[in-house]
Parts: structure tokens; sequence; C-alpha cells
């Protein structure tokens, strides 16, 4: 009768459902850091950039979320190269092609401010030029979730038989 008591069930699972989240949020980020070329590695980890972040189990909730918010970011955050015949590549399976519209191509410029971006042309003339945006941080978690998902169940099995076994173990000790 008291069983359940000591093994405190529901925080076992949310012990188990916070293990599984860590472990694919770790995966979801080496898969979307294998895909994309990025060379700011700080939207993937900074919370305010756009990270991945984990609102966990707990006993009364058995729900954990993996959270990512965040905006478009500048495409000097992917792996360019600087003015030569190709400009930016945004994917590390794609070579490295030319962003270009309508025979205007790309290309890198520091303004007066200091800032550093890969712009484009918005007609014929010299001026105005557009600031180049890349998709946002959830987004490539997004290609990224869809890929990892398939592992999901195979690793919250995992994770519940080894909380499982640590609280029957300690259960065992305990008596």
């Amino acid at each position: 009768d008291t069983l359940p008591n000591k093994l405190k069930a529901p925080s076992v699972l949310a012990s188990a459902i916070n293990a599984t989240a860590n472990e694919m949020k770790k995966k979801i980020g080496q898969r979307a850091r294998k895909r994309y070329a990025i060379s700011d590695k700080k939207i993937l980890t900074k919370k305010d950039r756009g990270g991945m972040y984990l609102e966990r189990a707990t006993g009364s909730s058995s729900t954990a979320t993996l959270i990512s918010r965040g905006g478009m970011v500048e495409a000097m955050a992917y792996m360019t190269r600087k003015n030569t015949e190709t400009t930016a590549a945004m994917l590390n399976e794609s070579a490295m092609t030319a962003l270009e519209v309508d025979g205007r191509k790309a290309f890198q410029t520091t303004f007066q401010s200091g800032h550093t971006a890969i712009v484009q042309r918005v007609g014929r003339s010299r001026l105005p030029v557009r600031s180049l945006m890349a998709p946002a941080v959830p987004m490539l978690y997004g290609k990224s979730y869809e890929e990892a998902e398939l592992d999901y169940y195979a690793i919250l099995q995992r994770h519940i038989q080894r909380e499982v076994e640590r609280a029957l173990g300690s259960f065992g000790n305990a008596a």
C-alpha cells in the first residue's frame, strides 16, 4: 500500500521526461548546427537570441516543453565569404552560392555606425541598400525537430526504465 508513496511515481516520471527533453534539446541543436552554416553560435545557445530552453516537468505536471522564440536574424550570422563571386550560404549541405536578385548581387559592407552586414541594392542605383535577413532560429529548430522526433519514443522508454530502476534500487536500500 505504501509502495507508490515511497517511490514517488509522479516525480520518477517527471525525471524521465526532463531527461528525455534535455537529450532531445541537445539532439535538435546538434542537427541544426550540422544542417545550417551558422557562424554565430550564440543564436543557438542564448535564450534572448532564439536559443532553445526547457520548461521542466514536475511531479504535479508531467509535461516538459522545449521553447525557442526569436525573429529573423541577419545573414551575417551564417557563414559568408566577403565580396567574391559567391557571397553566402545558409545550408552546410549546399555549395556557397551567390545571393542575387535581378542581377544585383549581395555584398558585405560596414556602415558608418560600425555595423557590418550583408546588403543588396534596392534598385540599379548605388543607394539605397537593404540588409538581408535569414530564417529565424525557431525555424531552424523546426526542421531539425522533425528529424529528431523519430528517436523520441526510444529515448523516453530508455529514461523511464533508468528512472524506475534508480527508484527501485533506492527503495531496496532503504528497506
